[in-house]
């Protein structure tokens, strides 16, 4: 893979905070970039502090990409410069969010279906912001088909880089991502591409290697939250398993620390069993660790599910592969 290779975080809404970013750098590391989950509803006449508090002060020790969900060119230029003005250089364009919720306002992947109105945003944008601006995209909402209108549009701007997740937006995560669309859109776009969709494990990621060669710019998503240390397994880094062991319980550690300044114990736990919904996959029996962290009701039941969990062994590529799969269906 190389030292080209780099490797970023996806955005996760309500997981992937800033303490979990400030913790995954501290305790475990492997992503170059991490992008902080999407930043909505700004209005376009001032960004009010509270829509900045997940990004400010700006963290040099984990290098973040702010993301933003709108259909507003005011809105988002209105906070690309404010976050420019705090010393971050790129602002992403979630254009891939596929929640129908979203959608349905013309916002995340809801926008693909309407080429004219993307172009017609990006024209106002460029023409007035002074950060720059990448895009996380999908092939389209209804069809990969709509993908063929919204290409040219990209390639018009002068994008930082294109994430790429080959699905549609009514496919959610479900079924199977399409490598060969990507590597289509690869050979079309004037842009750096970045590749995000099922990057399950190692053994996954070294197939896709041999499908794109030359790719070094990925996003894997819900793989590093089931296997925390997936980045440096990629880069040829990982640690021996008991190290592992003791940096995992570090990072929930400091997780938890944040965790106690969240009020009411409910709140504190539905956090947690968020990131445990992924990170079971880390342990060879995931699904008993499952169960016993979803029936916790109380602090302590949840710390006697999470001893359990540490005592297990942890999983291996077929295993890890297993729970991302589950998670979808």
């Amino acid at each position: 893979m190389g030292t080209a290779t780099t490797l970023s975080m996806a955005p996760f809404r309500g997981i992937t905070t800033r303490a979990f970013r400030n913790a995954f750098t501290t305790h475990i590391g492997g992503c170059d970039l991490l992008y902080a989950p999407f930043i909505s509803g700004t209005g376009t006449k001032r960004v009010h502090p509270d829509k900045l508090i997940d990004l400010l002060p700006r963290n040099e020790e984990a290098p973040v990409v702010p993301q933003v969900l709108s259909n507003s060119a005011e809105e988002i230029i209105l906070l690309g410069n404010a976050l420019y003005d705090h010393g971050y250089t790129i602002l992403n364009w979630n254009l891939g969010c596929p929640f129908s919720r979203i959608a349905r306002k013309k916002k995340g992947s809801g926008i693909l279906p309407y080429p004219e109105l993307l172009d017609r945003l990006l024209d106002k944008i460029f023409s007035e912001t002074r950060i720059g601006i990448s895009i996380k995209t999908r092939l389209g909402y209804h069809s990969p088909e709509e993908i063929w209108k919204i290409w040219p549009v990209l390639n018009r701007y002068p994008l930082q880089e294109v994430i790429l997740h080959p699905r549609t937006g009514k496919q959610l995560y479900k079924g199977q991502a399409d490598p060969e669309a990507f590597a289509r859109w690869r050979d079309e776009s004037r842009h750096p591409l970045v590749y995000n969709g099922d990057i399950a494990n190692v053994t996954v990621f070294r197939n896709f290697c041999n499908l794109f060669p030359g790719q070094t710019q990925w996003m894997p998503g819900r793989g590093i939250l089931t296997d925390p240390f997936l980045a440096l397994s990629i880069k040829n880094a990982l640690p021996g398993e008991e190290t592992r062991r003791e940096r995992l319980i570090n990072f929930h550690q400091a997780l938890q620390e944040y965790v106690a300044s969240i009020p009411g114990d409910a709140r504190q736990l539905g956090w947690m069993k968020a990131i445990w919904h992924y990170l079971a996959g880390s342990f060879a029996n995931s699904t008993e660790v499952s169960r016993r962290i979803k029936r916790s009701r109380n602090p302590e039941a949840y710390q006697a599910a999470v001893d359990f969990a540490f005592q297990q062994p942890f999983s291996g590529e077929e295993e890890k592969a297993q729970h991302f799969r589950s998670l979808t269906r």
